[in-house]
C-alpha cells in the first residue's frame, strides 16, 4: 500500500522474492529489478476483430538509498519505452516522532494498485486495457489515455507525513496531479496548447483497525489555468483491505472529474474487488472485478484471474488472464477483448 500502513502485501508473503538493498557503503546501498513479459489480445468489436502479440522489456529500474539520518534520499533510475529517466528523486527530513517532509519528485499517495510490479498482484493494472482506446474522448487530444487520468502518478513538489502507531496522514503541494509540468507555477504545451500555473494539492489518511481490516481515504484537486481555458481536476479515492490467514480482499471505489472550460466536464467512476490467496510460500492465485465508466463516452468491465509463482529469493513468473467487456455509447459501438500475459521478473 502508498500509504506506508503495515500490510502484508501478497507479493511478499506468497513468495521467498529478496527485496533487500545491496549495502555499497555504510551510507549508500541500490535496488532494483527487471521486468519483461509477453501479451495477446483478441479484439472483437462491432465492425471487426483484431488479434496482436508483444514480447518487450517493458521497464528496468535501478534505485539508490542514502542513509544521513535524520536526512535520507532516494533516486529511481528507470528505463521504459526507449526512455531512460529519473521516475523519483527525493530528499526526506526527519523530524522525529514519526513526521517527515520530503521534497522533489514522488509518487502519489492515491490508489490501491502499485506503480511498480515488485508491488502487483496481477500482470495488469485494473483500469487499463485494450478497450480504453475507444473510451478516450476529449482527452485523446493530449495523448493521454483514459487510465492516465483516473489518479495521479508522480508529481514535483514538497509532502508531510506523519505515521503514529496505526495512524498515517500526508499532504502534498505539488506542481500538478495530471497536468504537471515539473515546476510550481511553470508552463507546459501539450498538444499545442500552453498549459501555465499548474498547482496540486493531495491529502491521504489510513487507519489499521485491528484484526486485518485497514481503511483509506484520499483525495486531489488540480487546478492548471491555460491558453484555452482553465482545467479543474478533482479526485476522491477510497479503499479497505482485509487480511485474514493466507486471504487477502482489497475493495476500492475512486471518483475522477475534469472540468475543462469550453470543453465540459469528464466524468470517471471506477472500482475494483480483489481476493488473493497465498496456497504456498512460493505462489499465490489472485481473482479481480474492476469497471472504468467514463460519462457519455461508455464503460468498460474487466475480469481478472492471476497466478504469482517464485522460482528463486529474486526471479517470479506472473501469468494472467483478463477478460474486458465494454459499451462505447455510440463511439465504436460494444466489444469484448482477451487479454493474457506471461511477466518475468528479476529482482535485487
Amino acid at each position: 500500500m502508498k500509504n506506508k500502513i503495515a500490510i502484508a502485501s501478497a507479493f511478499f508473503a506468497a513468495s521467498s522474492l529478496s527485496f533487500a538493498e545491496v549495502a555499497l557503503t555504510e551510507n549508500i546501498s541500490v535496488g532494483g529489478f527487471v521486468d519483461m513479459s509477453y501479451s495477446h489480445t483478441d479484439d472483437d468489436f462491432d465492425g471487426g476483430n483484431e488479434s496482436t502479440n508483444s514480447y518487450t522489456l517493458d521497464q528496468v529500474e535501478v534505485s539508490w538509498y542514502f542513509d544521513f539520518s535524520p536526512v535520507t534520499a532516494q533516486i529511481d533510475i528507470e528505463y521504459e519505452g526507449d526512455n531512460l529517466l529519473v521516475d523519483q528523486g527525493f530528499v526526506t527530513y526527519d523530524l522525529g516522532n514519526g513526521s517527515a517532509i520530503t521534497a522533489g519528485r514522488y509518487d502519489s499517495m492515491l490508489g490501491f494498485e502499485a506503480f511498480e510490479p515488485t508491488g502487483m498482484y496481477q500482470y495488469s493494472t485494473a483500469y487499463s486495457s485494450n478497450a480504453e482506446t475507444g473510451l478516450n474522448g476529449v482527452v485523446n487530444g493530449n495523448n493521454l489515455s483514459v487510465s492516465d487520468i483516473i489518479t495521479p502518478a508522480t508529481n514535483e513538489g514538497v509532502k508531510y507525513t506523519r505515521e503514529s502507531g496505526s495512524h498515517f496522514f500526508g499532504i502534498s503541494l505539488q506542481d500538478g496531479g495530471f497536468f504537471g509540468d515539473d515546476r510550481l507555477g511553470g508552463d507546459i504545451d501539450i498538444a499545442g496548447v500552453d498549459i501555465v500555473s499548474g498547482h496540486a494539492i493531495e491529502a491521504a489518511y489510513a487507519n489499521d483497525l485491528g484484526n486485518g481490516f485497514n481503511v483509506f481515504v484520499g483525495g486531489l484537486f488540480e487546478t492548471a489555468d491555460s491558453a484555452a481555458g482553465e482545467i479543474d481536476s478533482t479526485v476522491f479515492n477510497g479503499y479497505v483491505t482485509y487480511e485474514t490467514g493466507a486471504w487477502l480482499f482489497a475493495a476500492e471505489y475512486i471518483n475522477t472529474e475534469h472540468d475543462i472550460q469550453g470543453v465540459g466536464d469528464l466524468d470517471i467512476d471506477s472500482f475494483l474487488l480483489m481476493a488473493n490467496y497465498s496456497y504456498s510460500d512460493q505462489a499465490s492465485i489472485t481473482g479481480r472485478i474492476s469497471e472504468v465508466d467514463v460519462d457519455d463516452l461508455g464503460d468498460a468491465t474487466k475480469l481478472t484471474i492471476a497466478h504469482l509463482y517464485a522460482f528463486t529469493d529474486n526471479l517470479a513468473l506472473c501469468t494472467e488472464l483478463s477478460t474486458v467487456d465494454y459499451d462505447l455509447d455510440g463511439n465504436g459501438g460494444d466489444g469484448d477483448t482477451l487479454e493474457a500475459g506471461i511477466e518475468l521478473l528479476f529482482t535485487f
